[in-house]
């Protein structure tokens, strides 16, 4: 059986995980143009007609967070986090699988602390309906805590999967 990389490199079938991931990094794709739509509008309506579109700071304000926490998977899963490549191109193959697994560790407490910490406040704004902004144009809340709290979950599984792989040696440390 080809590792994960050579799989990825010879164009051989994903998992499920590698789909949803990139499935989700384009619909986080096609949010951002949406929101490059809003604010040309925006723009156009303000300068031109002394017409601007009313609420796009809120949703740009909530909208940013929701394209974050869905392009997070798709980029954890590829390994394109960040990391101090003159240090890790430094040392031994064995030494990179000992800081990958860690940095996985590491990002599984930050995203169980982010699910641990949101999780009330989901709650709430679920049960409150949230809303920002008042008047002409109120933005929800509850779906970004939700896609907050959601794709945490994701991410932490991802990280798991990471683990896993780097382990049994499916996946051999990336060098910078």
């Amino acid at each position: 059986m080809a590792g994960l990389q050579e799989a990825e490199e010879v164009g051989e079938k994903q998992d499920f995980v590698d789909r949803s991931t990139e499935v989700l990094s384009t619909v986080s794709a096609f949010w951002g143009l949406l929101l490059c739509a809003v604010y040309l509008y925006d723009i156009i309506g303000r300068e031109a007609f002394n017409a601007p579109f009313q609420g796009t700071h809120e949703l740009v304000a909530n909208s940013i967070v929701g394209i974050l926490f869905l392009e997070l998977p798709s980029s954890i899963k590829r390994r394109a986090m960040i990391r101090t490549v003159f240090i890790f191109n430094a040392v031994s193959d064995q030494m990179r699988r000992i800081l990958d697994c860690t940095t996985y560790i590491l990002g599984i407490l930050l995203f169980a602390a982010i699910i641990w910490g949101g999780w009330d406040t989901m709650i709430t704004s679920w049960k409150l309906l949230e809303i920002e902004g008042a008047g002409a144009f109120e933005v929800p809340v509850y779906p970004v805590r939700t896609i907050i709290i959601i794709f945490s979950s994701i991410c932490c599984f991802i990280y798991m999967q990471l683990i896993y792989y780097t382990i049994t040696g499916k996946i051999t440390p990336k060098k910078g």
